[in-house]
């Protein structure tokens, strides 16, 4: 984002499993911004890019990174790799209407994205 651009306030703060993990502003790039707990475990990245019709992007994205819980001695060099898991929000921002339809279609998503959901795309389904 161009300078003087409002941001999130510093630090987030996201909830998981019932604790709440404070995310640190750590770069500021173009349209990008990334926030950090200070373990590296949880990352939230948020853009702003513009689409070829003219809207803008933006888009959220929540990742933890947590070590693999595979023993040392199962594939010594694959239990190094961290596990990421990342669930990410984007929407076009059009002038009408926002307000109103934004937050219909984030709860409806929210319904829609259940654990069953999850499970079948996780699984390949498209």
């Amino acid at each position: 984002m161009k300078g003087g651009d409002p941001m999130f306030t510093d630090p987030l703060s996201v909830t998981y499993n019932g604790s709440a993990k404070s995310l640190t502003r750590v770069s500021v790039s173009g349209g990008n911004t990334l926030y950090r707990t200070s373990d590296g475990e949880f990352e939230v990245s948020i853009s702003h890019s513009p689409t070829a019709d003219g809207l803008i992007r933006h888009e959220i994205t929540l990742t933890r990174i947590a070590p693999d819980p595979t023993p040392a001695d199962v594939f010594d060099n694959y239990s190094r790799l961290p596990n990421r898991f990342e669930m990410a929000f984007a929407t076009n921002s059009y002038r009408a209407g926002s307000a109103t339809d934004l937050p219909l279609l984030r709860t409806a998503l929210q319904a829609l994205v259940d654990s069953s959901f999850q499970t079948r795309l996780v699984g390949g389904e498209a």
